[in-house]
């Protein structure tokens, strides 16, 4: 869907949101859930998004400070509003956002979608009203629009009009809301508004329940209506069907998310599924190097194997059983044995320049004899189709390992290394000693330990230092970027990236937290 009018108008109202921070007021807490634009929105939507555009209370205080570092400024709402109300003057249709938006708009703005195929997008954005007579003049006067011209054209007893520059886009207003999108999707926004809407619907209301009262942002799908709104174009019908069978039922429960925001973070919270997960957390990941900017944890990975392994058996993967059969042959292992093995790992990346990364997997296993045997056996394999590109290692606390260097293949070399309980396979020179005796470990880093208090419920699953990933991409060039270079000035105010998962109820749960220096 295009939308050259009502882009900047939208942005305008969820991006800041620009209310939030410009005093307007309004909004609050009512009680009973808040369905807000889901009254306009048909149940069978593949996917839901809404945005506050009045918090109050401790929301707006957090918004505010939030985005205030962000965007440097005490008054972030306010340059939101200038930088929206500028490029709406440079695309040909000022609008004063004081003035022409803030006396009507309501305290939500929704959108929906019902087909999300390539090229077909197709759906609408729901826009709460206190004034729908004065929302629909200003989508008039900012679409080029009259009360007569493009005629206004009646269904189910809501009036809509043509878009004049984009005959696919229609606007008018739905009870007390603007609507503006496909034809199909405002006639199925009156529908909603007059029947069984996706605000009636018992699981919306009970999964915004299971969410943070203070959400500044809403997200609702069911997976499988989703996957199914994707259509072909975006997912194969193979991959489609390894997916549900995968999933199962949880694919046809609610997944609901929430963002909210506090004076140092961003949070996204997701909730769903017919199961809660086991993630427990790799106690791993704290030992990597204090200097990476990536560590992704993962714990039980032999558990992790077998479930996978099983589900692929389920799938129907061809040959998979024959693959099995030649790697039990090849390693004198049983699947089972060696998935056992395998303990808790982390992967962890360092270095912001090119020829400077590294870093390794490690692993810690719970039969090093039997590891220790494959290490072995797999030096041996190496060496003998090698053109002398092998060299054994030696490790400062004991072990064993090896390293293999060809500069034509890779620019640093790979290291394989077990030591005690814990395996490690490496990028670069001295990575599995990096690995296993790191001079400073990453649990002593103030920023790592406070993105992991932030999911301590939880665990943590990956740590991203988001200015070590900048510093990187600009090494590679993205300096010379002209959006890298209109961003910049705002993704210098984050420094990490954390995520957990686990259980919420009997459902999944994952959080994700963006930090802010």
């Amino acid at each position: 869907m295009r939308r050259r009018w009502i882009s900047a108008f939208l942005v305008a109202c969820v991006a800041a949101p620009a209310a939030l921070v410009a005093g307007c007021g309004g909004g609050g807490d009512k009680g009973d859930v808040d369905v807000g634009p889901a009254t306009a929105v048909p149940a069978t939507a593949a996917l839901y998004i809404d945005g506050t555009a009045r918090p109050t209370g401790q929301s707006q205080a957090d918004a505010t400070a939030a985005l205030g570092k962000v965007l440097n400024t005490s008054d972030p709402g306010g340059k939101i509003v200038s930088l929206i109300e500028r490029q709406a003057k440079a695309q040909g249709h000022p609008f004063n956002y004081q003035q022409d938006v803030a006396p009507w708009l309501g305290d939500k703005v929704g959108f929906f979608f019902t087909d999300l195929t390539d090229n077909a997008q197709k759906g609408a954005a729901v826009i709460e009203t206190t004034n729908a007579a004065s929302a629909l003049a200003f989508a008039r006067r900012e679409s080029g629009a009259s009360a007569t011209n493009p005629a206004p054209q009646t269904y189910n007893g809501s009036s809509y009009q043509t878009e004049p520059d984009d005959p696919t886009t229609v606007f008018g207003t739905v009870g007390d809301f603007l609507v503006t999108g496909d034809v199909e999707a405002f006639k199925a926004a009156v529908d909603a508004e007059k029947g069984d809407s996706l605000g009636d619907d018992s699981d919306f209301k009970d999964s915004l329940g299971e969410l943070p009262s203070d959400r500044l942002g809403t997200f609702y799908t069911i997976p499988k209506t989703l996957i199914d709104a994707l259509g072909p174009g975006q997912i194969d019908a193979q991959s489609q069907a390894t997916i549900e069978k995968s999933a199962g039922e949880s694919l046809n429960k609610p997944l609901a998310g929430a963002l909210t925001a506090s004076a140092d973070t961003f949070n996204l919270e997701f909730v769903g599924g017919a199961n809660g997960v086991q993630t427990p957390e790799s106690p791993l990941i704290g030992d990597v190097p204090s200097d990476s900017w990536l560590a992704l944890g993962l714990g039980n990975l032999g558990d992790t194997a077998k479930r996978i392994i099983d589900q692929l058996k389920e799938s129907g993967v061809p040959n998979l059983d024959q693959a099995l059969s030649q790697v039990q042959q090849a390693t004198g292992t049983s699947i089972d044995q060696l998935t056992s093995a395998l303990g808790d790992a982390v992967v962890y990346v360092r270095g912001t320049a090119e020829k400077k990364l590294n870093g390794a997997l490690v692993i810690e296993t719970n039969d090093p004899d039997l590891t220790g045997r494959l290490l072995g056996q797999l030096q041996s394999l190496v060496t003998l189709g090698s053109q002398g590109g092998v060299k054994q290692l030696r490790l400062s606390g004991g072990g064993t390992g090896f390293q293999i260097f060809d500069p034509t293949e890779v620019p640093q070399p790979i290291e394989i290394a077990q030591q005690g309980d814990k395996i490690v396979i490496g990028y670069g020179a001295n990575s599995a000693a990096q690995s296993l005796a790191p001079s400073q470990p990453l649990s002593d880093s103030q920023t790592f330990a406070t993105a992991k208090g932030q999911v301590s419920d939880l665990g943590a699953d990956l740590f991203l230092d988001l200015p070590k990933v900048f510093k990187l991409a600009e090494a590679q060039g993205a300096r010379s970027d002209p959006g890298y270079r209109r961003v910049k000035p705002y993704i210098d105010a984050l420094s990490y990236l954390v995520t957990g998962s686990g259980t919420k109820g009997d459902q999944a749960e994952l959080k994700a937290v963006v930090g802010l220096k």
